[in-house]
C-alpha cells in the first residue's frame, strides 16, 4: 500500500519548529495526535524549524482527529511554542544554528615571494622523502626514483629562477584585485545573513507568521484532484499544481486546522509587536 507523506501547515510547522519547554500531558496527546512520540518532541520540533517544514507518514492520522478537535491540537501547539521560544535552551540552540549559517570571512592572499618560499620548502621536503625511499627501493626500480629526483630538482631550480613568471608582481596583483571581489562578495553575504539570521529569533518568527499567514490566505479548500503521472495525484487546476508547496501543505491540511493556524498566526503577531 502506497504511503502518502503529508505536511501541516507552515503556521503549524513553524509552531512545532519553535515549541516544546514544558511537556504537559495535554500537549503530549496533542502531538502524538499527529504522529509524534513525546519522546522524540524535541528532535522533531529542530528538524522541523532547522529545515522550516513539518511531515508525517500518513494522511490518516489527521483525518482520524474529529473535525472539532483538530482546531484544538493547532492552539495546543502554538501555546507550548510560545513558552519554548522565550526559553535559554532554544535562545542557546538557535545561536548555534545562526552562527553555523554565518559566511566565512576569506583570507588574505599570500604574497608571490610568500608563494615561492612556501613552494620551496614543499619541494624540498619531497626531494628529501625521495631520495629517503630511493635507499628502499629495489634495484630494477631505483632509476625510476632517481629519475623523478631529477625532475624535482629541474622544478625547484625554476622556483628560484627570478624570472618565473609564476612569481611576478603582476600575479601579485591579480591576487589582491582577485581577494577585493572575494571581500566585497563575502559583505554581500554578510549583509544577507544579517538579514535572514537576526541576532534575535523574534524577527524569523514574525517572518514565517507573515509567510504563514500571506500564502494560506487564499487557499481553494473545494479543489478537485485528479491521477496525474506514475499514479501522483495533482491539482485538475493548473493554475494550483503550480503553487508553493506551503499552499498545497494548507489544502492537504484543511480548512479547519489552516483556519485556526491564522488564527492563532494573527494573536502571536499581535504579541510579538
Amino acid at each position: 500500500m502506497k504511503k502518502t507523506l503529508v505536511v501541516l501547515p507552515v503556521f503549524l510547522a513553524a509552531a512545532l519548529a519553535y515549541g516544546f519547554f514544558l511537556l504537559q500531558a495535554r500537549t503530549v496527546r496533542a502531538l502524538e495526535q499527529v504522529g509524534i512520540p513525546g519522546s522524540f518532541v524535541k528532535d522533531c520540533i529542530w528538524s522541523s524549524f532547522s529545515g522550516g517544514y513539518l511531515s508525517y507518514p500518513s494522511v490518516d492520522r489527521l483525518k482520524r482527529i474529529g473535525s472539532g478537535e483538530r482546531a484544538a491540537v493547532v492552539r495546543e501547539i502554538a501555546e507550548f511554542a510560545k513558552s519554548y521560544v522565550r526559553s535559554e535552551e532554544f535562545k542557546q540552540k538557535y545561536i548555534q544554528y545562526r552562527d553555523g549559517q554565518k559566511p566565512e570571512k576569506p583570507s588574505p592572499p599570500r604574497t608571490m615571494a610568500e608563494q615561492r618560499k612556501a613552494d620551496k620548502e614543499e619541494m624540498q621536503r619531497q626531494i628529501r622523502e625521495a631520495q629517503q625511499n630511493l635507499k628502499q627501493t629495489a634495484t630494477e626500480y631505483r632509476p625510476i626514483v632517481e629519475q623523478t629526483i631529477e625532475m624535482m630538482k629541474q622544478q625547484l631550480k625554476e622556483i628560484d629562477n627570478p624570472a618565473n613568471p609564476m612569481y611576478s608582481p603582476q600575479v601579485d596583483q591579480f591576487n589582491k584585485q582577485a581577494y577585493q571581489l572575494q571581500l566585497e562578495d563575502y559583505k554581500n553575504r554578510l549583509a544577507e545573513w544579517e538579514r535572514e539570521y537576526p541576532p534575535s529569533p523574534a524577527a524569523m518568527i514574525e517572518k514565517w507568521l507573515t509567510q504563514f499567514l500571506e500564502e494560506s490566505r487564499d487557499v481553494d479548500y473545494n479543489a478537485k484532484l485528479t491521477e496525474g503521472e506514475y499514479g501522483k495525484m495533482v491539482f485538475v487546476n493548473p493554475t494550483y499544481e503550480s503553487k508553493s508547496p506551503h499552499w498545497k501543505m494548507c489544502y492537504r491540511a484543511g480548512r479547519d486546522v489552516v483556519q485556526a493556524g491564522r488564527a492563532a498566526a494573527e494573536q502571536w503577531l499581535q504579541e510579538l509587536k
